[in-house]
């Protein structure tokens, strides 16, 4: 796979390591040089290593492209090739600069470099050019520049426009000799960090800042979440005033900018309470609302489109969606959640603790990607039903059969899940009183309020695949010791029945387009606008799913809290049973297997009966919002593209 390229390429290459920088970054003379264990090092005389990427670099300024220049590339280097990425989330990488071709007897770049070599596409556009960084959401994000050192020009067959950073990866996979960088850092403007448009790295060490001084005259006399503007050296901004580092001051408003992952109204609490629960989640009305977004994905989409669906799904009895549907400072949905729970946790973990897991990651990345493999089909069986494709002497799907294979696919979760469960038992109760400590100030208080930390070296090289696991594990290893059995038994509303592409249909615009914020009620409103297309007997199959499936849901909520406290007895010091966590995951996934068996059946009579008309209407509401990636060329395992796999026999799944 193409992950496993990936990890071949960073795994195996020893690509050079950005080490924390120990002083200022300000006081270092220019030019400003980072060392790499080859003694292949990349340059800029712009920006250290570390220090903060100044505003014409980026969005906000003039988008140009930074100088760079390298030196003390490995004997036998024939080839150059940069690229400039950031890691959004764990399992999304966004690339801004593609180059490669790049002459053995160039050593820099320049500032607005053309005619050097040649240009890839990138995330923002797609288009052959390079895409300054325009970061949504406050607070830090770093930008990768990195410089490969090629034994060899890199043998690419597709045309610029869709070379990305992954085709290029894999295309010098075998032939890197040596590779260095350096990390930049870059917050937008007007987002609660004014110090991070210079080139003065920020004195604060927790997330957020002192806001503008515009920011809070704005605000004179106004009331909390009162609407308002303001005008800086960057421009025009909107917002709401809050409360901020004890002003009142203009911010952006967070009620605007993220998905209410599947839930009606704005998905944070706006008093510190508990605003979402599993009753909830599990209401007639979010149910309803998810389901007849289901069905609109399902009815406009693809096998491809079924196939996207969020890694954090798998294995989670740890209370993470709870933590962040629950965060006071209402960040819980910003992109950079995961990453901020993952590295206040990475860093306060001992390297030996890291490195257990490191380790385990390793170990379950064949059985993590192996439940993503299998997923595929019982959507395959999906698609065959709603297409008529039936085996032949058969009439449909056989229920005992979806039940049983989801039962079996659930119990490869319940395999990871213990496995994950016993480390981070063993981890949590082994930390030292400084660690409880660093932990507990963490609890109750939201992500803004949060350290801003470094990623610990000894993850940053890793191998995607194993990154994206060790940062989820720590992300989860913070909620377990914060959340309680109600966190761990919590689930968003579209946790179950995910085989119908919903979760395309609502995060691949946000993915592709960086400026896009996905609207709040966009489930609820696009549901309920489907709806209205079709005629009563065509809702109804839909709409009464809700109650159809209301045994099934209230037995994974039991399933989950059994298996929530047994696992959590490796929490408390002791040992959970294998067998009895196994046992229950199976009748977990009879109950989902139940559960998508219905939505099937149901999705499938209703895209069958739709006339030609209606069938174009709903086709409209997809193109509307999604636009020119309304269709993926290939399929997802979880979040990261790859080309369709080959699906195994579904025939044993009609009767």
């Amino acid at each position: 796979s193409l992950i496993f390229l990936i990890a071949l390429l960073t795994g195996c290459m020893n690509p050079a390591v950005v080490v924390p920088a120990t002083e200022d970054p300000a006081s270092i003379t220019s030019p400003i040089s980072q060392s790499t264990n080859s003694g292949f090092t990349l340059t800029s005389t712009d920006v250290a290593d570390g220090g903060r990427l100044p505003i014409e670099y980026t969005c906000d300024g003039d988008g140009s492209t930074l100088p760079l220049a390298w030196s003390d590339a490995p004997a036998g280097t024939q080839s150059y090739a940069v690229i400039m990425h950031h890691v959004a989330t764990p399992e999304e990488i966004h690339w801004y600069w593609v180059l490669y071709n790049i002459p053995a007897d160039v050593t820099s770049l320049p500032k607005n470099v053309t005619g050097i070599g040649t240009l890839g596409n990138n995330i923002n556009t797609g288009l052959v050019e390079y895409s300054p960084p325009c970061s949504q959401g406050p607070g830090d994000k770093e930008y990768i520049y990195t410089v490969y050192a090629l034994s060899a020009q890199p043998q690419i067959t597709a045309p610029a426009e869709e070379v990305d950073r992954d085709i290029l990866l894999a295309a010098i996979q075998n032939i890197t000799l040596a590779s260095a960088e350096i990390l930049t850092i870059y917050a937008r403007l007007g987002m609660e960090d004014p110090q991070a448009q210079s080139g003065q790295p920020s004195s604060n060490q927790q997330g957020g800042g002192t806001p503008p001084a515009e920011a809070i005259t704005s605000c004179n006399g106004q009331a909390e979440n009162a609407a308002c503007t303001f005008t800086d050296q960057n421009g025009s901004h909107t917002g709401v005033c809050k409360t901020q580092q004890d002003s009142l001051a203009c911010a952006p408003d967070r009620n605007r900018q993220d998905s209410q992952q599947g839930q009606g109204g704005n998905n944070q609490p706006t008093d510190g309470a508990p605003a979402y629960n599993i009753e909830q989640a599990t209401s007639d009305k979010a149910q309803g609302m998810t389901i007849s977004y289901d069905a609109l994905a399902f009815m406009t989409g693809d096998l491809g489109s079924d196939s996207f669906f969020p890694p954090g799904k798998v294995a989670d009895f740890w209370g993470f969606q709870y933590l962040r549907d629950n965060d006071p400072s209402e960040m819980g949905h910003a992109g950079d959640f995961l990453t901020s729970a993952a590295m206040n946790t990475l860093n306060n973990l001992t390297a030996a603790q890291r490195a257990q897991l490191i380790a385990l990651a390793e170990s379950q990345v064949d059985d993590i990607n192996e439940y993503g493999y299998k997923r595929f089909v019982l959507m395959e069986a999906f698609r065959r039903l709603a297409e008529g494709d039936l085996p032949a002497g058969t009439t449909g799907l056989n229920k005992e059969a979806v039940k049983a294979y989801s039962a079996e696919l659930y119990q490869l979760d319940g395999q990871i899940s213990f496995e994950r469960a016993q480390l981070m038992g063993q981890i949590l109760t082994s930390l030292s009183a400084e660690q409880k400590a660093y932990f507990d100030a963490m609890v109750g208080n939201g992500m803004l309020e949060w350290n801003t930390v470094q990623e610990p070296e000894d993850v940053r090289g890793l191998d995607r695949d194993t990154k994206v696991a060790v940062m989820t594990y720590a992300a989860d290893l913070y909620s377990w010791y914060a959340g309680s059995v109600e966190a761990d038994v919590y689930f968003c509303p579209e946790r179950h029945g995910t085989y119908f592409g919903s979760f395309y249909l609502k995060d691949i615009k946000a993915m592709s387009d960086p400026t896009y914020s996905i609207p709040t009620n966009l489930t609820g409103d696009l549901g309920e606008l489907m709806l209205s297309k079709l005629t009563t007997e065509q809702a109804s199959l839909i709409t009464s799913l809700v109650d159809i499936q209301k045994p099934a849901l209230d037995g994974i909520v039991s399933s989950r809290e059994q298996v929530s406290l047994e696992l959590r007895k490796f929490k408390d010091g002791s040992a959970a049973d294998q067998t009895t966590v196994i046992n229950l995951m199976a009748q977990y996934g009879a109950y989902d297997g139940e559960i998508i068996y219905n939505m099937a059946v149901n999705f499938a009579a209703v895209k069958n009966s739709l006339t030609p008309a209606q069938q174009a209407e709903l086709d409209t509401l997809r193109t509307e919002l999604l636009g020119d990636v309304s269709h993926p060329n290939g399929a997802y395992l979880y979040s990261q593209a790859i080309s369709m796999p080959e699906i195994p026999n579904s025939d044993f799944l009609f009767k």
